[in-house]
């Protein structure tokens, strides 16, 4: 037998065809039924209540039977059924007309006090609508308990930890970059940061004290006065702008550039320029640039472009995957706005402590 192939119109078609018979039942059939529910444990004493049949359509509609399915310790007696038996026949509703049935339960000896019986209504043998009835208390939800809340330690105003400047200078030697990250309440790390953010447990040689004071706005960083304004920060005649940290996962399209240089400008210079351009799809393509000038060499050297796939993650760094299986890991963080919300990559990123920009046109 040859296999049939299935065009998806063809199988849409088809799955029209089973659903329509339904939805021309559905259409055709304008009874609805309701039945109050029994809100009291059922006891052997009969509780009374209603089922509703209603015609919701534009024309009368005849020859429909109603029925309450019975259960096991459960006694079911419906208004104007014969005697043992839970079912009956209505007269014929016009439209927009409604039948209201007494229906009385009760349990046996060892019968359920809670539980749901289906009421009916057919006409010719088949259903036409259905609905439950429910006696008896609704089960009670459990409800998950929740461990008290630790409060949080109150905010230190005179703290500035976790804040992250960077500034750079124009100088002979190339672009100088300066780092302050603020690791806790009184130390600040004043190096690169490279592939992790870092920890100050102790002043050191990239470990400055400082002091602040919010009520004053006076800053001092290792006994020197700096002066804090909005997102921006002077200190030894260098200016910093304030950087936050994009959400993990974060996807970017855009291509930044970090351009530098060394030696003695413009006798003696080393060029170094690296462009990153990121995708929205979560890959990256580099491309780097060196080149050098001086009395003995005039070189320049371009290494193939290089690809793979990056991720922002939730420890603030930045991950590339190259296709080769390299990889390459440095802090990630973006300017500030001055609302403290995140400005698009391309208006300055920071990688490990180097200040990458998209200086295209």
């Amino acid at each position: 037998m040859r296999a049939v192939r299935w065009s998806l119109p063809v199988v849409l078609a088809a799955a029209a065809a089973v659903a329509a018979p339904a939805a021309a039942l559905a259409a055709a059939t304008p009874v609805r039924v309701s039945a109050r529910p029994v809100t009291a444990p059922l006891s052997t004493r009969a509780k009374r209540t209603t089922v509703v049949v209603k015609n919701t359509g534009r024309r009368r509609v005849s020859g429909l039977v109603v029925s309450v399915a019975s259960a096991r310790g459960v006694k079911v007696a419906l208004a104007g059924a014969k005697r043992g038996k839970t079912s009956r026949a209505l007269p014929p509703l016009g439209a927009g007309r409604a039948a209201r049935l007494g229906v009385s339960l009760s349990r046996t000896g060892r019968g359920p006090q809670r539980g749901r019986l289906v009421v009916k209504v057919t006409r010719r043998g088949k259903t036409l609508t259905s609905t439950r009835l429910a006696f008896g208390p609704a089960p009670a939800r459990s409800v998950p308990s929740i461990p008290p809340r630790t409060p949080a330690p109150p905010v230190n105003p005179n703290s500035l930890a976790g804040r992250y400047f960077w500034g750079s200078q124009y100088t002979i030697n190339g672009i100088q970059q300066f780092t302050l990250y603020f690791t806790g309440p009184d130390l600040v790390f004043t190096a690169a940061t490279e592939s992790a953010l870092p920890t100050c447990a102790a002043v050191s040689d990239t470990c400055k004290p400082y002091s602040y004071d919010a009520r004053t706005n006076q800053l001092t960083i290792d006994g020197k006065p700096a002066t804090l304004t909005g997102r921006r920060l002077e200190f030894d005649s260098d200016n910093y702008g304030e950087f936050g940290f994009p959400p993990a996962g974060a996807r970017w399209d855009t291509t930044v550039t970090y351009s530098n240089s060394s030696g003695l400008c413009p006798l003696y210079c080393s060029y170094y320029t690296e462009n990153l351009t990121f995708l929205p799809d979560g890959t990256f393509v580099r491309d780097a640039v060196s080149s050098g000038s001086g009395p003995i060499v005039d070189w320049a050297a371009v290494p193939p472009d290089s690809k793979g796939t990056y991720e922002i993650r939730a420890d603030h760094t930045l991950r590339l995957a190259y296709a080769d299986g390299r990889e390459r890991i440095e802090t990630v963080a973006n300017y500030l706005n001055d609302d403290g919300s995140l400005k698009a990559a391309g208006e300055g990123i920071l990688l490990g402590g180097d200040g990458y920009f998209d200086i295209r046109d």
